[in-house]
């Protein structure tokens, strides 16, 4: 039966065969290709990958040395600004304090010569009472109610003169 059959069917079988054959064929050879393309986009999509990430990298580096180059230049500009207020700040300090140093000497010459001006006057009226004592005979009394009005005008020029306006600087 087996040669019966093949010689019915046998055409037909080997062209079966041959054609799974061939179908066999062909799709060994689809497999290897859609592998090499396959192969392919896998280096390719990795390449790119890695040059995206190279750019990427360049690009985030970039911007940070940017940022870096502004925020170095706005603390440069800060610490100038800093240094030109403190350096405005020293010169107005030092003017101000020349000029309390220039009126507080003139204070003092004026208080001075206010001092020496008094002394002046209290020599002049202890003269002029002594000069008085002499040409006339005083009682004990009237010579010491003289030197009283003499002390409390004393007292006086002494709380005058401490109290005179700009003592408080």
């Amino acid at each position: 039966m087996e040669v019966l059959r093949d010689l019915i069917f046998g055409n037909q079988a080997r062209d079966f065969t041959q054609r799974l054959s061939d179908i066999d064929d062909r799709l060994e050879a689809i497999r290897r290709e859609l592998k090499s393309e396959q192969d392919l986009f896998t280096q390719s999509l990795t390449k790119s990958s890695v040059d995206q990430g190279t750019t990427l990298r360049k690009e985030t580096h970039g911007r940070i040395d940017k940022e870096v180059q502004m925020l170095s230049e706005r603390i440069e500009q800060l610490t100038a600004d800093m240094s030109r207020q403190f350096e405005e700040a020293r010169r107005m300090f030092e003017a101000k304090l020349d000029r309390l140093q220039t009126e507080s000497g003139d204070r003092i010459r004026q208080l001075e010569e206010k001092t020496r001006q008094r002394d002046d006057d209290l020599r002049s009226e202890m003269l002029a009472a002594s000069a008085w004592l002499e040409d006339k005979k005083t009682s004990r009394h009237d010579l010491g109610r003289m030197l009283e009005e003499l002390g409390r005008q004393i007292q006086g020029n002494i709380e005058a003169a401490a109290s005179e306006p700009g003592d408080e600087a």
